[in-house]
């Protein structure tokens, strides 16, 4: 099997936010507890003030319902408090999990949300800072729980209604998000006992939980080995999902890293069905929150060719946390132009197109 047969187109996500037409979805999530809370008194960055008018409740099914009553004239990127939370702080280097309803700033409607559907997650790193302040501080600044409105005004300049292109994209976008949780960036799952010792031993550092792969020895296996190190007990991850992930990756022939996450310095992320087959094969089924070793023959990687460092018919050893999953994205109806500032995972790398630009 050649390269381009054995891998596949990735998914790519930038640091500041884009968001897709639909928002990504994952399993149904249970009703949010979010009524019979006084409203905070007003905090957030840039117009705190023209955002008053903008309020939100969720009903017992999950689905967001926002209230605009009145005009939204801010003339700068500004957010404001809606409602405090009460659950864990985050801080720089966790995994914020959040929703997000996208809302028409003039009538209120809904038009996209992932309240319904799942969380997406945002790595809080100075690469989020630096692309986002605002919206760093958003979330660094509040606790689980909390609702968050955030306005980016368009070419208008504060007004609700379509602009021309321009500005921050033409028409005025509103969002309102809910943290719904915080993970740490590294498995926390249960350890497994490993008996299988043809595969080479991994130890972890014990501040950051990178992982050490010792050098492989002997013969590699034909077929593809699924490993877990750790057994978490999350959301089980789907074929076609979208996973957040911390990972290594190094070589059977000689033991060197080709690829990794720690050394780029935050998590990444990427959909299970545009990898190489072995991580979609080795992926599926596990839970976030393990520790997964995934030993990967040629044809389940980059096959007879090769890619970048990885010579032809080349074994692969992967050590992977599992941090996040997200089912694929469920169509609806929405304006044919999204905005622009929906959360997502900080990567934008695969295994499938890292590993050829790694030195």
């Amino acid at each position: 099997m050649s390269a381009s047969a054995s891998r596949a187109t990735s998914l790519s996500r930038s640091r500041t936010w884009t968001a897709p037409a639909a928002l990504s979805a994952a399993s149904v999530v249970t009703a949010l507890l979010l009524s019979g809370c006084a409203a905070p008194e007003p905090r957030g960055a840039g117009d705190v003030e023209a955002l008053e008018p903008v309020s939100m409740s969720v009903g017992e099914d999950g689905s967001p319902d926002v209230t605009v009553d009145g005009t939204i004239e801010a003339t700068e990127v500004s957010s404001r408090v809606l409602k405090d939370g009460d659950g864990d702080e985050i801080n720089e280097g966790d995994i914020a999990l959040v929703k997000t309803a996208i809302v028409d700033p003039g009538s209120g409607e809904v038009t996209a949300e992932n309240f319904t559907q799942g969380s997406e997650a945002v790595y809080l790193d100075d690469s989020l800072k630096q692309g986002n302040e605002v919206l760093y501080n958003m979330l660094e600044q509040n606790k689980v729980g909390a609702q968050i409105s955030f306005f980016m005004p368009g070419s208008s300049g504060g007004s609700s209604a379509s602009a021309s292109p321009g500005g921050s994209g033409g028409a005025d976008q509103l969002m309102v998000f809910q943290i719904a949780d915080v993970t740490p960036s590294q498995a926390t799952g249960k350890a497994v006992e490993v008996t299988d010792d043809s595969l080479p031993a991994v130890t972890l550092n014990e501040d950051s939980g990178e992982p050490t792969i010792a050098k492989p020895e002997g013969d590699p296996p034909k077929e593809l080995k699924v490993q877990p190190l750790k057994e978490g007990d999350g959301d089980v991850v789907g074929e076609g999902d979208y996973v957040t992930v911390q990972y290594k990756g190094v070589k059977w022939s000689d033991g060197k890293e080709f690829d990794s996450s720690w050394s780029k310095g935050a998590p990444t992320g990427f959909q299970l069905n545009q990898v190489i087959p072995g991580w979609t094969e080795g992926m599926t089924g596990q839970k976030v929150g393990s520790q997964v070793m995934l030993v990967v023959p040629p044809e389940k990687a980059y096959g007879e060719e090769g890619t970048g460092d990885i010579g032809p018919n080349e074994t692969l050893v992967f050590v992977v946390d599992i941090l996040h999953t997200m089912a694929p994205a469920q169509q609806q109806d929405t304006p044919a132009e999204s905005p622009s500032a929906s959360p997502s995972a900080s990567p934008s790398e695969s295994p499938s197109e890292s590993a050829s630009d790694s030195e």
